[in-house]
């Protein structure tokens, strides 16, 4: 998203989502043919998506928070251990989905496919949600995880208490472990994802996608 926002533009052509980068770094997750989603943002009503914010210099520590795009309210949640209220690195970040994917969203006709987004691509709007605070210094990227767990099954973030993040944490490590040991013993294989991968070949174009 970072990579393609750079040149991004309010007046963007249909030329710009033609692009080779832009074609295929996002056009493939709308529809769901990159490994990492593998379902079309058309079959469903919201998508979750992990934010790392910018450091200001490639040795600052820098911080994680969940961005929830809702599709049928046209908004984004923002859910952050460590602010409720908008502050201008996070608001800055989001802005990029916000202005960025509603183009997206009408060069992929998404309206024709999904069943109550409607015709309008206005930019989406953006709001901080209240969240459980981290105490450590370190633990932003495991309250993601957990607010995007709550969140998954229907429940309120702010059911989760702070002081329970070191068992999460225990429970998420134990989960890893039990995964590595299952692909060992079957002999799965992670199949690796890179540009072309999705694609019979790297040159071909689905530019617009057929629908």
């Amino acid at each position: 998203m970072a990579l393609v926002y750079k040149d991004f533009s309010e007046d963007a052509s249909d030329e710009f989502w033609c692009a080779g980068d832009n074609q295929l770094f996002l056009i493939p997750y709308v529809w769901g043919d990159r490994r990492r989603c593998g379902i079309a943002w058309t079959e469903v009503d919201k998508i979750f998506f992990p934010c790392r914010l910018p450091s200001e210099d490639d040795e600052a520590v820098t911080h994680f928070l969940l961005g929830v795009l809702d599709l049928n309210q046209k908004k984004i949640d923002v859910y952050d251990s460590i602010y409720s209220e908008p502050y201008e690195a996070g608001m800055n970040y989001m802005q990029m989905y916000a202005r960025m994917i509603p183009h997206l969203l009408k060069f992929s006709q998404f309206d024709k496919n999904h069943k109550s987004f409607g015709n309008v691509f206005n930019k989406f709007d953006i709001q901080w949600q209240r969240s459980p605070h981290q105490t450590g210094s370190t633990d932003c990227g495991a309250f993601l995880i957990k607010f995007a767990e709550l969140l998954m099954i229907g429940k309120d973030v702010q059911q989760f208490q702070p002081e329970d993040i070191k068992d999460f944490r225990k429970e998420l490590a134990a989960n890893l472990w039990a995964h590595g040991e299952w692909k060992r013993n079957s002999g799965y294989d992670t199949p690796p994802e890179n540009v072309g991968d999705d694609y019979e070949s790297e040159n071909e174009t689905f530019c617009p996608k057929e629908l």
